[in-house]
């Protein structure tokens, strides 16, 4: 049976591993404690100790919204981003071994050998992302910043001079009021880059990424007085103060229903200029007023070459040429109007091998997609078994294929293959991996390296906890629902 090979450029991830960081507990009423969590036990109910308490305390899950293990970051990363994805959104790491028919075999880290029905499967990622992640979070707040015009280094805390983001659990929050506070990382962002995060918005959606951006600072043209005036106020609606919150960097605007990219630079005597870029291509963007999108970006720093996908689906592509010199590897964030909720969340950044399409954007009723390694070549068709020499037999249009699982990179199954999917429990569980992985299912029992779960699709399972970032008991899959961001 093939084997997905252990990928050497995960090893380095091992520092980002849990070290001294205490977990923390965040309640529905909003209340949070740091400390260990320890288990599950009865009830269901999750074991809690503190330094500052005799004897360990345990907590109704029904009371608690999630629990962030170790700050965010896993005690041990997976050896390998290769997973599938079930049809209630689950993906489940590891390395697909087998599959027939009826079933398919996967070799994971945390929960062993699993035998999935394959109606339950919805995809195949055998090589996903495109390349190493980098990014994937937000669970703690480090490593982010805030800039604002008239404050760089961050607006003053509770000043009333100027908004602020607010961290939640795993999300980053703009809770509307006067905008122009940029949420950035100043690095992070490789030079051929995928960026996918979930976006949510109330009211009119009207945000702006930027991407590769060096934050360099600019001064605006005028004598002292009117730099003075110009610094104490940012104008959404004008571009030219983009340069401003990121010196070099390409600033992508996504409004309800229609986009504008602009290359942004500053001078070396610090004067920032702002250029619009075409799109290559017609595009339609139908946001709505108050919704909810995943968003990716995949840009190439030095070809300027940039698409743009929503909801897995192609939405546009430029090709600006050249790109301005001091371009970095930084991003971020600014809401570009007033009483315009933001929620950011799921953010991913990984290195871009090419591939300027993408299987999900290809997903059909009748037939399965394939989306190999290459970036270009694709077929569509029904997928057979996984040989012992780890080869698909794929049955497309002008005959039957064979090619080595490793060089594909995804296989989306027909839908109207697919089995229903049944209604999550309402006293469950996701388990939240890093950077892939989210199971879901009915807390059972678990000392806190193990956590038992019984899943409404794979039965009951023993999870190790080591690629765990957090347990969520009681999460939203509301599009609107209550941004407080002190829960």
């Amino acid at each position: 049976m093939m084997r997905n090979p252990v990928m050497p450029w995960l090893l380095p991830m091992v520092a980002l591993a849990a070290g001294d960081h205490p977990d923390l507990l965040r309640f529905t009423n909003g209340d949070q404690i740091h400390g260990a969590f320890l288990g599950i036990k009865d009830g269901p109910r999750a074991v809690w100790q503190r330094d500052d308490l005799s004897a360990p305390v345990d907590f109704k899950t029904t009371r608690i919204r999630h629990v962030v293990l170790h700050g965010g970051r896993p005690r041990k990363p997976p050896v390998t981003l290769s997973h599938i994805e079930l049809v209630n959104g689950d993906r489940i790491p590891g390395a697909i071994i087998g599959m027939d028919a009826e079933t398919v075999i996967l070799d994971t880290s945390c929960a062993g050998t699993l035998r999935v029905p394959r109606s339950r499967v919805s995809m195949l990622a055998p090589n996903p992302m495109g390349g190493r992640v980098h990014y994937h979070g937000p669970f703690t707040e480090e490593d982010w910043k805030m800039a604002q015009v008239s404050f760089p280094d961050g607006p003053p805390p509770a000043s009333g001079q100027a908004g602020r983001w607010a961290f939640s659990g795993s999300a980053w929050h703009w809770p509307g009021g006067q905008a122009g506070t940029a949420l950035v990382r100043e690095s992070g962002l490789p030079e051929r880059a995928v960026l996918r995060f979930d976006l949510a918005w109330k009211n009119r959606l009207n945000i702006a990424l930027a991407f590769h951006a060096d934050f360099a600072r600019s001064e605006p043209a005028g004598d002292d007085e009117k730099r003075d005036a110009k610094a104490r106020a940012f104008a959404p609606v004008d571009s030219s103060d983009l340069p401003r919150l990121f010196g070099n960097s390409h600033v992508l605007q996504i409004y309800s229903n229609f986009l504008m990219l602009f290359r942004t630079s500053v001078s070396v005597d610090a004067k920032p200029s702002c250029e619009r870029v075409q799109v290559n291509s017609n595009h339609s963007v139908r946001l709505g007023e108050s919704g909810r999108a995943i968003i990716e970006v995949r840009a190439n720093r030095a070809s300027g070459a940039i698409s743009l996908f929503v909801n897995d689906e192609f939405a546009a592509q430029w090709s600006g040429g050249d790109a301005p010199p001091g371009m970095g590897g930084g991003f971020g964030f600014v809401v570009l109007g007033d009483d315009s909720p933001v929620r950011l969340s799921d953010i991913v950044v990984s290195e871009w091998n090419g591939m300027p399409d993408s299987a999900r954007s290809l997903r059909v009723d009748d037939q399965d997609v394939v989306l190999m390694t290459n970036g270009t070549d694709r077929f569509a068709g029904k997928a057979g078994v996984l040989d012992a020499r780890g080869r698909i037999l794929f049955e497309g249009k002008h005959g039957q294929l064979q090619f080595p699982l490793e060089d594909a990179a995804e296989i989306r199954f027909a839908r109207d293959r697919l089995a229903a999917v049944a209604d999550a429990p309402g006293d469950g569980v996701l388990v939240r991996m890093a950077p892939i992985g989210l199971i879901s299912g009915r807390p059972l029992a678990g000392d806190g390296a193990t956590l038992g779960i019984l899943s409404p699709i794979l039965g009951e399972l023993n999870l190790s906890l080591d690629s765990a970032v957090m347990l969520d008991f009681n999460s939203s899959n509301q599009i609107i629902d209550a941004w407080d961001a002190d829960f």
